[in-house]
């Protein structure tokens, strides 16, 4: 279950509006994303395509990361606000239409957080609560949620989704640290 632990007081409008005119890095179900040499994404393409997920275009998401695509100050903000540090961030986004599937995320470097201590994930919704924005942590769903609501995981690597059934890109601050 995730729980509740406030809003955070990052003014995500304005980061929104900076990476909306950028190019992220897309994930789609197809080549450009699974290239899965070495087995790590077996179960999740397996269980997708067990389904009947097909490579029709509507799974994507965009990834944005610290450095790269936005200031790093704000991983320095929030962190501080959370009482954690950062081990990983970035900003996910939906576009209308598409959809994330059930799936756990895969870090190829967990093992080396793990040894820095108990992983803890967090997510802010960053945008402005639109009609058909859905997210899912294990079975617990989240719609119409205000901008700077943060959840707390109890697994950071628990099973989740997302959609976008809105008219509105769909915007989340993801967040994985450790406690101070």
């Amino acid at each position: 279950m995730t729980k509740l632990i406030g809003r955070s007081n990052i003014n995500w409008y304005e980061l929104i509006q900076t990476l909306d005119l950028k190019q992220g890095d897309v994930r789609t179900y197809g080549v450009d994303f699974y290239q899965n040499t070495d087995g790590r994404f077996d179960e999740i393409i397996q269980l997708w395509q067990h389904a009947g997920y097909d490579k029709a275009g509507t799974v994507e998401w965009i990834n944005y990361y610290p450095g790269k695509h936005f200031d790093a100050k704000i991983i320095e903000d929030y962190s501080s606000w959370l009482g954690y540090k950062c081990i990983r961030a970035w900003v996910s986004s939906i576009r209308p239409g598409r959809y994330a599937p059930y799936h756990w995320d895969i870090d190829d470097a967990e093992e080396e957080h793990l040894k820095l201590g108990e992983l803890t994930r967090f997510t802010t919704h960053m945008g402005i609560s639109e009609p058909g924005h859905v997210f899912i942590v294990d079975n617990q769903v989240f719609s119409n949620q205000e901008s700077g609501y943060t959840h707390q995981w109890s697994n950071h690597r628990a099973w989740h989704a997302g959609g976008n059934c809105g008219f509105k890109k769909k915007w989340l601050f993801n967040f994985i640290g450790v406690k101070i």
